[in-house]
């Protein structure tokens, strides 16, 4: 690798020399507002009179037998600088610029625009990638009302066309100020790394999105026929389907491969390691991806092509909840692979729902439900795969999910009838996050009738409100109709399910009568909402028929929602071991036969003897971080000998003699300071022995 200082002019210059953008890179995203820096920096290099401006640096490397230039690093300031080339020229050829110099546009066209000795149709000395590609042409080519408008190429020359124009300098004097921009040109030689060398230079994370660098691995090594093959069949295409969310998806789909997951900004450096551990090749492995991202925009769009399925997803989408889709996309793959029938693929995401609306009901958090999804449908396999029978026979996959989905506990768990009926009459609607909120006032409004109200996008466009029949603010003639327990009726079922409905006509109602609602023009009598076909019938709005309302809807709620059973029970019952990662495990009590740290097992007859070692495999790797802790006196680690502890090493010791609970606080506190995943952590339980506390 080769670098040298240069002017930015002298690296465009040069015949039969070619800037390639390959296909693994961005497009073009600078924005106006990193535009506008550029031109300002140019207007005072003019001021000024400085007679050099560093510009950053350039990385490339040449295609054997030409000088064309593939360009790994300075794609966006090498078109952004021809951007404001192409505004000069075009600016005088309109008349609008003046240039001392009359043939100085027809030498920037020439020499830094384009290439006039290619031999191929296309002359344009910069090569972006294709959807750029077509907007940069016809700045050179076509006429102001043939541009490509909503290409951020146009958007950036149009800007640069203007700031040219008000800043009155002529041709000359900005190209010779664009001739003062300096940068270092890195020419990469056989040997070099592309790869090691493009994570380098972007190792901060702020110009490319993790999907960039993965497009960037994915294509980089490959040769340029290769690239554009891969690209336009699988990565563009995967783009597309995953409207340029792509970060996002490869996220779930590295989820649903590893049942884990992965922070955000880490997801490129997840991937990587997972593609070199995997078995397949550049093309499997992308070709596997854009299987998976046709799934998932089925999913995104409720389109998979059966409208009894795609009007379940259309419900379940209204949650706003990407958690599942890691679930979703393993699933329908399996569904479709194994030749499941809709009725049963049905069942499935009828499950989940009910799953997801009893946990709202019953106010249980939705983000414990990450890693229950992230690793259902891999659970609900492997139990199908131990419950094989000798003659081969299989258990239904509905069965097996509703086993697991059943047996959830704590935070995860799935509230049963008693929990519902409780909560329900309790809970306040507008404490429902907007989207949840929206799923169950569309399903108890809708329920599964075919004619329907668009109650989310009615909702949404604020069309319709939710309107309070007891109004928030109570009139005089309001509490003499509730009675002398007025004030705490109102408060009890103000908010509540009972006292809720949707209208068109809010601003109307205010807090008038419950009669005057309920008879005037658009009033609750006229209203087409089936959630008020028992208010219209009342004569009155007391707490007698708000407890009535309440029933019937939990009556709706109990249909919609149903308590699900299921005759599957496990016929192998191998030693029990669970993740540390598990939220909703119990650990008090379980006696250790073994952990597993890193895929590796090792035995032990107790938690303190997990403790010292798996500090010890720890140590191994992070002494520095294991010091810092000891010198801190943190997560119970120390550099102070007492009896309570055991040493680790010279000055390093750890709590040892407390409870279970406590030693995996411990455990926590350590792997993230070392930033290791719990999941890297298992426990493995003996099924027939009792705990005895006093081995700890």
């Amino acid at each position: 690798m080769k670098g040298e200082a240069q002017p930015l002019i002298k690296f465009f210059d040069g015949s039969d020399k070619r800037f390639i953008i390959p296909l693994y890179q961005r497009n073009y995203d600078w924005k106006i507002e990193n535009c506008q820096q550029l031109f300002n920096d140019l207007l005072k290099l003019h001021r000024t009179k400085r007679q050099s401006h560093f510009f950053g640096s350039i990385v490339s490397c040449i295609e054997n037998g030409s000088e064309d230039r593939f360009i790994i690093d300075g794609q966006q300031r090498i078109t952004t600088v021809s951007l404001i080339l192409i505004a000069l020229v075009n600016a005088y050829k309109a008349n609008e610029i003046e240039a001392t110099d009359k043939k100085i546009t027809e030498k920037i066209f020439k020499r830094y625009l384009v290439d006039e000795y290619q031999e191929d149709e296309r002359k344009v000395k910069l090569k972006p990638i294709k959807k750029d590609m077509q907007a940069f042409d016809a700045l050179l080519y076509k006429p102001k009302d043939k541009y490509v408008k909503e290409s951020n190429v146009t958007r950036n020359y149009d800007f640069f066309y203007e700031e040219i124009l008000k800043s009155k300098l002529s041709v000359d004097e900005i190209f010779d100020t664009i001739k003062k921009l300096e940068v270092i040109n890195i020419k990469l030689e056989d040997g070099d790394d592309a790869q090691l060398i493009f994570e380098s230079l972007n190792s901060t994370g702020l110009d490319l999105s993790e999907a960039d660098k993965i497009r960037n691995y994915l294509l980089m090594s490959l040769t340029p026929a290769q690239q554009d093959d891969l690209y336009s069949r699988f990565w563009n295409p995967i783009e597309e389907k995953t409207e340029y969310e792509s970060t996002s998806f490869v996220r779930d789909y590295l989820t649903m491969k590893q049942g884990k997951i992965g922070r955000i900004d880490k997801i490129y450096f997840i991937f990587k390691d997972f593609a070199e551990s995997s078995s397949m090749d550049r093309a499997e492995l992308m070709e596997e991806m854009y299987h998976y991202a046709q799934i998932y925009h089925q999913i995104n769009h409720a389109e998979t092509g059966v409208d009894k399925l795609d009007r379940k997803l259309k419900q379940l989408r209204t949650l706003d909840s990407t958690i599942m889709y890691p679930f979703y996309m393993a699933f329908f793959d399996y569904a479709e692979k194994c030749g499941m029938s809709v009725d049963e693929r049905y069942k499935v995401l009828d499950i989940v729902e009910s799953y997801f609306a009893r946990r709202i009901i019953c106010n249980l958090p939705s983000n414990a439900l990450n890693k229950v999804f992230s690793t259902l449908h891999k659970d609900v396999m492997n139990q199908m795969e131990k419950n094989t029978t000798p003659q081969g026979g299989e258990p239904y996959y509905i069965d097996v999910l509703t086993y697991m989905l059943l047996n959830k506990a704590r935070s995860s768990i799935f509230p049963r009838d008693e929990e519902v009926k409780t909560e329900f009459a309790v809970r306040q609607v507008y404490k429902i996050p907007t989207p949840q909120r929206m799923f169950i006032l569309e399903r108890l409004e809708n329920q599964d009738n075919n004619e329907r109200h668009e109650v989310v996008k009615q909702l949404s466009n604020k069309e319709i409100t939710i309107e309070h029949i007891m109004p928030q603010t109570l009139s005089e003639k309001w509490k003499a109709s509730l009675g002398e327990n007025w004030e705490t009726i109102h408060q009890q079922y103000l908010h509540t399910m009972a006292n809720l409905t949707l209208t068109g006509y809010n601003s109307q109602y205010s807090n008038l009568t419950f009669i005057e609602k309920r008879d005037m023009e658009k009033g609750f009598k006229e209203s087409a909402f089936r959630l008020n076909n028992y208010v219209k019938d009342c004569e009155k709005w007391t707490e007698e028929e708000l407890l009535q309302r309440q029933q019937q809807l939990l009556k709706v709620v109990m249909q919609l929602w149903p308590m699900p059973s299921t005759s599957f029970e496990p016929v192998k019952r191998d030693a029990e071991s669970v993740s540390m990662d598990e939220e909703d495990f119990e650990f008090t009590g379980k006696k250790l036969q073994a952990y597993i740290y890193k895929g590796v097992r090792y035995t032990v007859n107790t938690w303190k003897e997990m403790l010292i070692q798996v500090c010890g495999h720890v140590l191994l790797e992070y002494r520095p971080t294991i010091e810092w802790l000891c010198a801190n006196e943190k997560h119970g680690f120390s550099y102070k000998s007492e009896a309570w502890r055991r040493e680790l090493g010279q000055d390093m010791y750890v709590w040892s003699d407390n409870s279970t609970n406590t030693k995996l606080s411990i455990l926590h506190g350590l792997f993230n300071e070392c930033d290791i995943p719990y999941s890297e952590l298992a426990f493995e339980f003996r099924q027939d022995a009792e705990y005895d506390e006093s081995e700890e």
